[in-house]
């Protein structure tokens, strides 16, 4: 290792360390976060944007159940591709034909 990264590698190491515990959630074991999970993912992933009929909520467990609730947010934001029209920080490619020029 050179000798400028000495220093910096007990650091780097310990960020490293610290990151693996985000995003766990201590409900994760829960059958209804993992249902939650799904169904957040499966919105995700296939709702219309403005149709309320096509988010997948099971709305019972969604206002009463916290660990379903934490899945279905965790879900949600794992499984989310769309965002300002980009596909998971891939270039915008609305604006390219489909044959040549």
């Amino acid at each position: 290792m050179p000798r400028f990264f000495r220093p910096i590698a007990p650091l780097a190491l310990a960020a490293l360390l610290a990151g693996c515990g985000l995003g766990q959630s201590e409900y994760a074991d829960e059958p209804n976060y993992k249902a939650g999970y799904s169904d957040g993912c499966w919105t995700a992933t296939s709702q219309v944007p403005g149709d309320p009929s096509t988010i997948t909520r099971n709305e019972e467990a969604w206002k009463g159940d916290k660990a379903y609730n934490a899945g279905w947010r965790a879900g949600y934001s794992a499984c989310r591709i769309r965002e300002g029209g980009a596909s998971m920080d891939m270039p915008d490619t609305s604006g390219r034909g489909t044959g040549p020029r």
